[in-house]
């Protein structure tokens, strides 16, 4: 019943407003979780100088957004003397990329794909049963809602100036995955083996389709993070880790509803 609730009065809101509730109702009840549980966490402090500029737009919480902080952590110790490459499914408006960027160890090469509001007829038409928020008239990922006045490349450009200095690069790209999608850029990133792959789709097809691209080009230890396995109004990710023939018992269940997979 409250899955339903809450998607209803979630369409009453555009896409940026809904991102603005969440981060307020988030911060009050993990705030709560010191006076309840005797819990309480110290954030380093380069994490919260990097979220109080991302929150502004980010699509995740505070929550979520640490705990990519977290594995790109991790994962600079597991690849530390080699050369990676990291992949993110799923940019927004760039907050998890920018955290990703300005945290990775030095030589990485970073990929970033998203349809940035210009594929979301394509987004709409593959929108399943799994996708029950998704259905009906409710159109999101659009120029005119999540990605209006935003402008990718200019993100590109602000997060190289970070990179270069760590013999490190990004790339965005404009397509809709797998589907649409320009041919060389295509064959680039099916030729790279991924050492740190991070997806927000939130779609059941999108998603399916991701994990079925990485499986087979993922490096011996990659870390492979999903966003939203747990949102009740994103169900189409859980089906789709499902049906992906993913090991579950080799996952890590969040607390604020991620999926960790070590290979």
């Amino acid at each position: 019943m409250f899955k339903h609730i809450r998607s209803f009065v979630g369409k009453l809101f555009n896409e940026n407003q809904q991102m603005l509730v969440v981060m307020y109702l988030s911060h009050f009840y993990w705030f709560l979780r010191k006076y309840f549980l005797a819990v309480e966490i110290i954030y380093p402090e380069e994490f919260l100088t990097n979220w109080s500029i991302i929150k502004h737009y980010s699509s995740q919480d505070r929550e979520r957004n640490f705990t990519v902080y977290q594995m790109i952590k991790v994962h600079n110790e597991i690849f530390k003397d080699k050369k990676t490459n990291v992949i993110e499914f799923g940019v927004d408006r760039g907050g998890t990329l920018t955290t990703i960027s300005k945290f990775v160890k030095d030589s990485s090469e970073i990929y970033a794909l998203d349809s940035f509001g210009f594929f979301s007829d394509d987004i709409k038409s593959n929108v399943t049963k799994y996708d029950q928020h998704y259905l009906g008239t409710y159109r999101p990922f659009t120029k005119k809602t999540r990605f209006k006045n935003f402008n990718y490349l200019a993100l590109e450009k602000q997060l190289n100036e970070i990179l270069i200095k760590k013999e490190s690069n990004l790339n965005i790209i404009k397509c809709y995955f797998p589907e649409k999608i320009d041919d060389e850029i295509f064959k680039k990133i099916s030729s790279i083996k991924y050492s740190f792959v991070h997806v927000d789709f939130d779609l059941y097809k999108p998603t399916l389709d991701v994990i079925k691209f990485v499986i087979p080009r993922h490096e011996k230890n990659a870390i492979i993070l999903l966003d939203d396995y747990n949102l009740i109004n994103q169900e189409g990710v859980k089906w789709a880790v499902r049906d992906s023939g993913v090991n579950i018992n080799k996952c890590i269940q969040t607390q604020s509803g991620q999926l960790i997979c070590y290979t």
